[in-house]
């Protein structure tokens, strides 16, 4: 056969193998290309080829050594080729099995021509597909390759989409789009993924479909970053799904760490980045009273929940945590109890510095240690400043800044 019908053969196997295996051809240059050499390859036993024409002082020893179609074209070759170039698997594993799929290719295509091809050579048995030579491609002919080569190029045409959708099996899920088809695809995903769905609203039943971002995810359900709020997509959450389909973004996934000691939550608000979504704890020095609701506004992801000592978040948006306002729980019996023990410590202290003769320094230095002590504790109940201490991880979409 002809080097066009050589190539177009390589990229259909090359192209329909990786799509079983999931593995996308579709604007993999390298990879293409290594589909093309395999193919063209077997071909350098003559001048006569493109190949042969390329690396004539290759070619023609070769032909006049063991002839065209003879070493070149056999299983011997590939599974040499195999061996020698089995090390490049450690670097480029695709590029390699492009290669090779590409050169198997070639051979199985020169078997579907009338002279077909010695595969188990040293051995003079040719191998034909179909054994019938009426049903053999003669090579060059208008008629039977052209034809041949227009039907390759169709099935090509289908083949590629599914390979730039990721494979048959991908391609399968895309075409259910079930929330379970879609986490399927999400779980492949190496970069981040957006959710491209329609549903309806839990609520008022009214449908809406647009592109969210998915901050995680399970079987049937997923937590999406969706006008400014994070809900649940699935039969149990905010909106019910009718078709999902996840599409990686190619933008890496980040996720940067904050951790923060005794901050105001003022304080811990100006170093999150905008649009950014807290999960983490943060334990307070002290028991107070969040202010907020466990559940998100209009949501039924628990985004934040408080506790009387601490806070936890998970995938809560950033402009949510404006609306916390912790306030100290103050013990009002125990500010009481506070202010006797100064008032009667100053007035120890005070009897103690105008006695005749003066008390003993070490004494003074005691009680002066204790009235700070308490005056200290007492100014600590009183501050209604709430700090924080924690580690928050903070998912940034679309790795911005």
């Amino acid at each position: 056969m002809t080097a066009p019908t050589h190539i177009a053969f390589g990229l259909l196997s090359t192209a329909g193998i990786f799509s079983i295996v999931s593995t996308s051809l579709h604007r993999d240059m390298p990879a293409i290309g290594c589909t093309i050499i395999g193919s063209l390859l077997p071909d350098i036993d003559t001048p006569k080829s493109s190949v042969g024409r390329a690396l004539p002082f290759i070619s023609g020893p070769i032909e006049r050594r063991w002839g065209h179609r003879t070493v070149t074209h056999s299983l011997l070759m590939l599974l040499a080729l195999a061996v020698l170039t089995a090390p490049l698997a450690l670097y480029q594993a695709t590029c390699l099995t492009a290669f090779l799929i590409g050169f198997a290719s070639h051979l199985i295509a020169d078997c579907g021509t009338r002279s077909g091809v010695p595969l188990f050579y040293p051995s003079p048995a040719v191998c034909v597909i179909p054994g019938n030579d009426r049903y053999r491609v003669h090579t060059g002919s208008l008629l039977g390759e052209g034809i041949l080569l227009i039907f390759l190029l169709m099935l090509l045409g289908v083949l590629m989409p599914i390979s730039r959708m990721g494979g048959i099996w991908r391609a399968l899920r895309y075409l259910t789009a079930t929330p379970r088809a879609a986490y399927s695809d999400y779980r492949e995903a190496t970069s981040e993924a957006v959710l491209r769905f329609e549903g309806r609203w839990r609520e008022s039943r009214q449908p809406v479909k647009g592109e969210a971002l998915i901050l995680d995810g399970v079987p049937n359900e997923f937590l999406i970053a969706f006008e400014d709020r994070a809900l649940v997509y699935g039969e149990e959450g905010d909106i019910l799904p009718d078709k999902s389909r996840v599409k990686e973004t190619g933008r890496p996934l980040r996720v940067d760490t904050l951790k923060v000691k005794q901050k105001t939550l003022e304080e811990i608000r100006g170093r999150i980045p905008e649009g950014a979504y807290l999960s983490g704890w943060l334990q307070a020095d002290c028991l107070f009273d969040a202010g907020v609701r466990e559940r998100s506004p209009g949501g039924r992801h628990p985004a934040v929940r408080a506790y009387d000592g601490a806070l936890a978040f998970e995938f809560a948006p950033q402009r949510q945590v404006a609306f916390l306002r912790p306030e100290r729980r103050v013990d009002l019996d125990r500010v009481a109890e506070l202010r006797i023990q100064v008032l009667n410590l100053s007035s120890s202290l005070s009897a103690m510095e105008i006695k005749r003769p003066p008390a003993h320094y070490l004494k003074l230095r005691e009680v002066r240690e204790e009235l700070e002590s308490r005056k200290r504790q007492l100014a600590h109940l009183q501050d209604p400043t709430v700090r924080f201490s924690g580690t928050l991880f903070l998912r940034i979409p679309g790795g911005r800044e």
